[in-house]
């Protein structure tokens, strides 16, 4: 007997001091609970006393959370009816420490008469499931900070991290790629070791403020930023750049994720960059003299010239100087022909000549700068007037004409000359430039190598000008430009196949205009692309009002320079033409053929065509457009110049000229239209020798949108 009770004894303390707590529970047939026996630790796992579990074993369901009885009820029968093994996890509800988490573990048993019992104990899971609650989340984190990082991390020039700082202050770096431990000359370990002694690498002039900073992100939560230096073990005293973005998590921890970068070349070479900056400024004085002279030539400059022009207009004014003033202005003709066919070199020795002839030619009282590549303005002395200048121009001209060689070849220039004349410089101040540029202007378009006065009618044509300005801006307000229509005639059988859109701008005043009168300007003032636009959208909503009347136009053409034929706006309105039964065409003028012979060009031109538009040459016999050029563009027609059109009746070359144009058209494949037809005779000439399509006044002069239909329809009776 006292071995049985030291053994039960020796039990007792075993079940007592296990881990969680042991138990035996039985229900009799009739349903009743029992529980014979529990250790020690059960009353303080279920927060009951003993005497409670003692006199009611039912007690311990008062202990489970609610929500967990029915559960419960159904896993203690399912074990009963099976006699399966028992497990379960449980919140029980302890008076003096809120929720616990406990794993209830039994295998029952059945005994003759039909009570289960069930052998089991009761562990408290608590930490673990937090454990593993808190392990789930970092992994979790740590996945996708992972996920995020790598993918850069592998590419970038620079030095990845993550920097924290947990509520109680403290910080550590809980991810760096391998290019930010080189940069901070630390292993993964020892920046794991060291924690926020990381940061006693920086510099000690530098740490105060980089702390400080980290301060002011973390209270903000604003992006860090700062540039500092560290000690690196192997490299010295090296700068860095630092860059990150703040987050807050919910526990108050705060994470940087950012990214750090080697610059010390880049502090060395912003220190050289200053210390030249300074030598600059140093140096600025004495340069200041040499930048008002051009280095090529040595003659003063543009900036020196228009010192001198407005101290001359100051001195006048100030009743200090002459009032009057002779201004020329001089471009060389031909001088990109030099550069290109002879070399840069070549262009410089054109320019020396031009400066030593003008040094020559002028006294000391003028002045000569070189004012752009391949111009050059005049300031004559006081006293002079405008046949002094013509005397200077003309000795200039002799000079300039004398042949000058470059390795052993002929350099060919000339010079256009345009001269401005006033007598009291103080009413027309630095506008004098403006007419002596408009002189020259003419002297170019007047055939070169010649001189030009600004006289009473140029300066009525600038006035002019400045006026249509105006009137163009109202007139874009106002809606006042309309497309008119040329129809364009098969030459066979006299059928409509096409038209012609051309610019109007009915004038409130001036009543119908052509682009002749206003283009020139509209060009300057940069307002081309929206008149095009304006009438590519008219004519759009006028083919879809024809449709509507019966008219479908087989052909409709635009005139396109090469600067526009690629602006999507262009092409867009084109495409959104080119259904129903109309094909749209652009006309290119020939010249174009000569000035664009580049890839992108032709890339712009496949562009087109991808869109469903036509190429047509416009004015075909004017630009001196090769054949080969022809055959690269590919053009659907060729449109032959009015000014090879109108003598076709009465001179024979012009004739012949016509017919080899249509001859090459057709060996090319290409369809041609002559344009300006204004007899039946020349109609005739041209339909004889092959021309497909017919354009000009014997038809009918440009139409607007009614008149167009009418005479679409007359045609139509006539016809029929």
């Amino acid at each position: 007997l006292e071995a049985a009770r030291l053994a039960g004894e020796r039990l007792n303390t075993l079940a007592d001091n296990a881990p969680g707590a042991l138990f035996i529970f039985l229900i009799s047939p009739d349903g009743r609970f029992e529980l014979p026996y529990f250790s020690a630790k059960l009353p303080a796992l279920m927060g009951l006393s003993r005497a409670e579990i003692e006199a009611d074993a039912s007690a311990l369901m008062t202990r489970v959370a609610p929500d967990h009885i029915r559960a419960l009820r159904q896993a203690i029968a399912a074990s009963r009816r099976g006699l399966t093994p028992f497990e379960m996890r449980l919140r029980v509800c302890r008076p003096e420490g809120g929720f616990r988490s406990v794993l209830v573990a039994s295998l029952p048993f059945s005994r003759e008469d039909g009570t289960v019992v069930w052998y089991g104990n009761v562990f408290d899971i608590t930490d673990r499931l937090d454990a593993e609650r808190r392990a789930a989340e970092a992994a979790e984190e740590g996945r996708r900070v992972h996920e995020r990082l790598s993918s850069v991390a592998m590419i970038a020039p620079v030095g990845l991290y993550e920097f924290r700082r947990q509520a109680d202050g403290s910080i550590d770096f809980p991810y760096t790629t391998p290019k930010f431990e080189d940069i901070m000359g630390l292993t993964r370990e020892e920046i794991d070791m060291r924690g926020g002694d990381v940061l006693r690498r920086i510099d000690p002039e530098d740490l105060p403020h980089v702390l400080a900073s980290i301060e002011d992100s973390a209270r903000d939560l604003t992006l860090w930023s700062q540039r500092f230096r560290i000690r690196h073990p192997e490299r010295g005293l090296i700068w860095l750049s630092g860059a990150s973005a703040p987050r807050r998590q919910e526990d108050g921890t705060i994470l940087w994720a950012g990214a750090l970068h080697d610059v010390t070349g880049d502090v060395q070479r912003e220190a050289e960059l200053r210390q030249a900056h300074r030598l600059a400024e140093a140096m600025r004085a004495e340069n200041e003299r040499q930048a008002l002279h051009d280095g090529l030539t040595g003659l003063p400059n543009r900036r020196f010239y228009d010192r001198v022009l407005s101290s001359r207009i100051e001195a006048a004014r100030a009743g200090q100087g002459p009032r009057d003033c002779v201004l020329i202005r001089i471009d060389l003709d031909h001088f990109k022909y030099v550069n290109d066919t002879l070399g840069h070199e070549a262009g410089d020795r054109v320019l020396i000549r031009v400066a030593e002839v003008l040094r020559q030619m002028l006294r000391a009282v003028d002045f000569v700068a070189r004012i752009g590549g391949d111009e050059f303005s005049i300031l004559l002395g006081p006293d002079m007037n405008q046949d002094n200048a013509r005397e200077l121009v003309e000795r200039v001209q002799g000079a300039l004409s004398r042949p000058l060689t470059y390795e052993g070849r002929l350099c060919r220039f000339g010079a256009s000359f345009g001269i401005a004349h006033t007598g009291d410089i103080t009413e027309l101040g630095a506008e004098l430039q403006l007419f002596a540029d408009a002189a020259l202007y003419r002297a170019k378009e007047g055939g070169r190598n010649r001189m030009e006065f600004f006289t009473a009618e140029l300066h009525r044509n600038i006035l002019n000008d400045r006026r249509i300005a105006v009137e163009l801006h109202e007139a874009l307000e106002r809606d006042e430009f309309e497309p008119f229509f040329q129809p364009q005639i098969a030459a066979e059988d006299g059928r409509l196949v096409g038209a012609e859109t051309l610019l109007r701008w009915r004038h409130p005043e001036k009543g119908l205009l052509s682009p002749d009168d206003f283009m020139h300007v509209a060009e300057q003032l940069r307002i081309v692309p929206e008149i095009d636009r304006i009438m590519m959208r008219k004519t759009r909503s006028a083919l879809a009002r024809w449709q509507d009347q019966g008219l479908v136009l087989p052909k409709i053409s635009f005139n396109v320079s090469s600067g526009r034929m690629h602006d999507p706006d262009v092409v867009s309105l084109a495409r959104s033409m080119a259904g129903g039964g109309t094909k749209v065409t652009f006309e290119l003028l020939e010249s174009i053929l000569v000035e664009e012979e580049s890839d992108a060009f032709r890339f712009h031109l496949d562009q087109i065509r991808e869109a469903g538009i036509d190429i047509e040459i416009d004015d075909f016999g004017s630009g001196h457009a090769s054949i080969i050029g022809v055959m690269e563009i590919a053009p659907k027609a060729l449109k032959i110049d009015r000014r090879i059109v109108r003598p076709v009746a009465c001179d024979m070359r012009s004739r012949n000229l016509v017919r080899a144009i249509i001859e090459i058209a057709e060996t090319l494949g290409i369809a041609t239209v002559a344009e300006g037809v204004e007899t039946e005779e020349q109609a005739k000439i041209l339909r004889g020798v092959g021309c497909q399509v017919l354009q000009g006044y014997l038809f009918s002069h440009p139409l607007d949108e009614g008149d167009f239909l009418a005479f679409t329809r007359a045609d139509l009776k006539k016809r029929a």
